[in-house]
């Protein structure tokens, strides 16, 4: 849902098995997107994908292209968290975060990425 002028709900184009777990805004006003997804066939991938601000329009369906894809040989986890900021050399940086679900199996991880142009 956005507000401002034109309120109005929009709908981020779904590809393959990902859903959205967490977004956020750049600092530009693009929204970057954490998705997740899990199968015990496949196991558990997470990607971020950009969406330009000037997309996001009622009613519109959007994408974006893919800024990280990763799978478990990434040394990834259940990540479900994202913030952005701007540090105080200018670089943009996007923080993911996980938890362990109180499982043995997974492991709370907190990872920051440099964004490259942004």
């Amino acid at each position: 849902m956005l507000g401002g002028p034109s309120p109005g709900s929009f709908t981020v184009k779904r590809t393959g098995s990902f859903d959205i777990t967490d977004a956020a805004l750049l600092p530009d006003g693009d929204l970057v997107i954490l998705e997740r997804s899990f199968s015990f066939s496949t196991g558990l991938f997470v990607r971020l994908r950009r969406i330009a601000i000037t997309d996001i329009k009622p009613v519109v369906v959007v994408d974006g292209p893919v800024l990280l894809e990763a799978d478990l040989a990434y040394e990834i986890d259940n990540l479900e968290g994202l913030s952005i900021h701007r540090a105080g050399d200018g670089v943009t940086v996007l923080t993911l975060i996980s938890d362990d679900n109180f499982s043995m199996l997974q492991r709370p991880l907190l990872l920051q990425f440099a964004l490259d142009g942004a």
